[in-house]
């Protein structure tokens, strides 16, 4: 019997999750449910580029390092794959090479950038404006305006369906054999988690197809290319829910980003994004058995990627889908020993019976 799973979001998460699941599962039956998809979810509103920013604070509730590099190795893996796939760009696959200055690179992910190292004070002094000591390497760029379309055609490809409706709770799918949740900041809502907070984030797109290269200043400044835009940054509001632009914020970005590359100047701004980064302590990956109008359906969680969604998205798709199959190997050795005990169990009624003739 094929199991009728339900997937709640349909950002990176839930696409990446519905998608392994799907592969990772024969002949299961995935409805995707969603309040926004492409290209209203907050990966749209990310750059796409693939570098370890803070998800949590490492070591809490269990989130070490070794996770952490896990999740990225893996997903580094996944896109290597991809950009070798003569459909990349339909994809939204790119390398991408550039700046980071100031601030520390966590040492787990400097491991997988093969061309990593300091930036040479004769190439900076020649070819940058600022002279903050700092690092260059590569990595790779993952445009969700892009990426995000490709997962919807290939899980529909393999037999998905998507219907745009609001779950307000889990019991609204009750009549499904599974659930997959992957609400991203909504989680805080569906399941009460108070450990989720919002990190809100404004950007600039803007139109100039000479940047080639990103550019990483502290925390908050950056300069990042996508395919057919570049995306400027940024801000960390943590606990703001305000989805509309603040003026104040967009001067700022602005102002922040010219002193890097003066030459953004002539760039077409073509609009102002904000999204709602998904934070909590740590990433939550596990089933969790719930009791909905009588009757226990398992919740497969994924959420709180804080800005780190589409870092680590496919590592964590691995780890959700290995999780539950687990507990479906685990809830049918359970099943199979029951039925053993039963057939044992009627021999024995059997002999009672015939006893007392």
């Amino acid at each position: 019997m094929s199991l009728n799973i339900a997937v709640i979001g349909a950002g990176i998460m839930g696409l990446s999750t519905a998608y392994k699941v799907m592969k990772d599962i024969p002949n299961c039956k995935v409805t995707v449910f969603f309040d926004k998809c492409s290209p209203e979810t907050t990966g749209n509103v990310a750059a796409g580029f693939i570098y370890p920013y803070p998800c949590g604070r490492p070591y809490a509730d269990g989130q070490d390092e070794p996770k952490l590099f896990g999740w990225f190795e893996k997903t580094m893996d996944w896109l290597k794959v991809l950009y070798k796939n003569p459909d990349a760009y339909k994809m939204g696959i790119n390398p991408v090479s550039g700046y980071i200055m100031g601030g520390a690179v966590p040492e787990y992910a400097t491991k997988l950038f093969p061309d990593f190292r300091e930036i040479d004070p004769k190439a900076q002094s020649a070819f940058m404006i600022s002279q903050q000591p700092g690092h260059t390497f590569t990595t790779w760029q993952c445009d969700c305006s892009k990426y995000l379309p490709w997962l919807m055609d290939q899980i529909k490809a393999m037999g998905g369906r998507f219907i745009r409706h609001h779950i307000n709770a889990f019991s609204d799918l009750k009549d499904f054999d599974l659930i997959v949740n992957c609400t991203g900041i909504n989680a805080n809502f569906i399941t009460n988690d108070k450990k989720m907070q919002p990190d809100r984030g404004q950007v600039i797109v803007v139109k100039a197809p000479w940047i080639n290269h990103f550019y990483i200043s502290g925390t908050d400044t950056y300069i990042l290319p996508r395919m057919e835009e570049v995306v400027l940054g940024g801000t960390h509001q943590v606990g703001d829910y305000n989805l509309k632009e603040n003026p104040a914020d967009t001067k700022k970005i602005w102002r922040e980003c010219l002193k890097i590359c003066p030459s953004l100047k002539y760039g077409e701004i073509k609009e102002v994004r904000v999204g709602l980064r998904p934070g909590r302590s740590a990433i939550r990956i596990e089933v969790e058995e719930m009791n909905l109008d009588g009757k226990t359906v398992p919740v497969l969680h994924n959420y709180g990627h804080g800005g780190a969604g589409v870092t680590f998205h496919w590592g964590c798709a691995i780890e959700a889908s290995d999780a539950l199959q687990t507990y479906l190997k685990k809830i049918n050795k359970t099943k199979k020993s029951s039925e053993s005990s039963i057939k044992d169990i009627i021999p024995m009624v059997n002999a009672i019976s015939l006893s007392k003739l």
